[in-house]
């Protein structure tokens, strides 16, 4: 056994941590990425942390290579490319609504000799989906393995199914992945849950020990998404060239919960024009449109959170929490969603965003109290933004991460740690 790992240790000595991705976390252009690269962020902060992700495109399928990414002093990406591990991920998003459910074969069929080095590197290997667990299980040697969910999967694709393929074709897939995901919770020594009530549902649903499931939740930033003030959210709406009227931000990656989100924006802009509806994101390609304002993929979306005045998260479909949810109300604006949108989290009607049922009258009808009622909006992103910052940042969620991979380890971290802050002045 490498020495330091499996036993105590000091704290000085660092955790290496490989997390291994079907998706490139930065930039963060979904929910999931945001979560990988956010919480490695943090991690980064106290110990050596190695992504190794998977690029795709058109020009994975012509070349291979290895590409190096350094975020932060101890947080680097490595990039794999090949084109054989390209075609069965793309072949395999194609298929079934872009999930790369056969990336664990992709690795068998290529077998990368970096992924197999850091897996013997690694004190602790982060696999991210179920999807390459079953590899990574099999080629690790002395590393703990943590098995990092996003959703409880087999749940998340049988509300997909529902948007996107209904009837019996569906059937073989959805016996797939919660197969991947069976072996992946019970395999794992640590699977971490982004909710309390997805950490649930694991223990009820593959009959596992509640201590091995962790909850870590999803969150936002808190200093980059932060309120914006009257006279800046003037100039914001200039200079996008948009009109002097309430706006309504909606952002979302082009998945099938997001696109059932985007066509509810698109109702909400046809029937009430009184309003801008502002799409930021691959869910929609650029256009505008009557009151309807859709950018496309951009490169930093808080200039079109400043120039919003409120925000809208219709989603009924998907699993885990939404990132994007806490970002809006992260940034202070008063936010409308159907209560789907708030699973998993301890947002209350009325008190932190107002809950709309499922149709147009109900979502408009929201939207236009929160304009003719200023101190309710103020009340909502005030509490909101509050219960943000106390319960759903990444700091706070980092720092959970950390406990539960410490104790993964035996290393009793928090009497050490304060010493260490407290004798050298070191900012974690």
């Amino acid at each position: 056994m490498r020495a330091g790992v499996g036993r105590p240790r000091s704290l000085c000595s660092l955790v290496r941590i490989l997390d291994v991705s079907p998706r490139v976390p930065h930039p963060p252009e979904r929910g999931s990425c945001v979560r990988i690269h956010s919480l490695l962020r943090e991690l980064s902060r106290r110990h050596e942390c190695i992504a190794f992700s998977h690029v795709r495109g058109s020009r994975s399928l012509l070349s291979r290579s290895v590409e190096q990414v350094v975020h932060t002093p101890s947080y680097r990406e490595i990039r794999y490319l090949h084109p054989i591990t390209a075609a069965v991920h793309e072949a395999s998003e194609r298929a079934w609504v872009s999930a790369p459910v056969t990336a664990g074969t992709s690795l068998r069929l290529t077998r990368p000799g970096m992924l197999r080095a850091l897996l013997r590197w690694a004190d602790a290997v982060m696999v991210e989906f179920p999807w390459q667990f079953g590899y990574c299980w099999r080629e690790r040697r002395d590393a703990r393995l943590v098995y990092a969910s996003h959703n409880v999967e087999s749940e998340k694709f049988a509300s997909y199914a529902e948007v996107k393929r209904p009837g019996l074709t569906r059937l073989p897939w959805l016996m797939a992945i919660r197969r991947m995901e069976e072996n992946a919770v019970r395999r794992a020594d640590l699977v971490l849950a982004v909710s309390g009530e997805d950490r649930n549902r694991f223990i009820d649903l593959y009959d596992v020990a509640p201590a091995k499931v962790v909850e870590v939740p999803n969150g936002a930033d808190t200093a980059r998404y932060a309120p914006t003030d009257p006279d800046t959210r003037a100039a914001a709406k200039k200079a996008l060239g948009l009109p002097n009227r309430p706006t309504v931000f909606f952002a979302g990656a082009n998945v099938p919960p997001n696109q059932a989100g985007r066509d509810w924006v698109y109702r909400l802009a046809e029937h009430e024009p009184g309003f801008t509806f502002l799409v930021v994101g691959l869910v929609a390609e650029p256009r505008v449109e009557g009151s309807l304002v859709c950018v496309g993929r951009v490169a930093d979306i808080r200039a079109y959170l400043a120039a919003a005045d409120l925000a809208v998260v219709p989603i009924a479909h998907g699993g885990g929490t939404k990132i994007k949810l806490f970002e809006s109300v992260s940034a202070g604006l008063p936010t409308v969603a159907f209560d789907e949108a708030i699973r998993g989290t301890v947002f209350r009607d009325g008190e932190h965003l107002l809950i709309a049922e499922k149709n147009v009258v109900s979502l408009a009808h929201a939207l236009r109290r929160l304009v003719d009622e200023p101190s309710l909006g103020t009340q909502l992103s005030r509490s909101g933004r509050e219960l943000v910052v106390a319960r759903y940042d990444w700091r706070s969620s980092g720092a959970k991460l950390e406990r539960a991979l410490l104790d993964l380890h035996g290393i009793n971290g928090g009497a050490e740690r304060e010493h260490e802050d407290s004798s050298t002045g070191r900012h974690f």
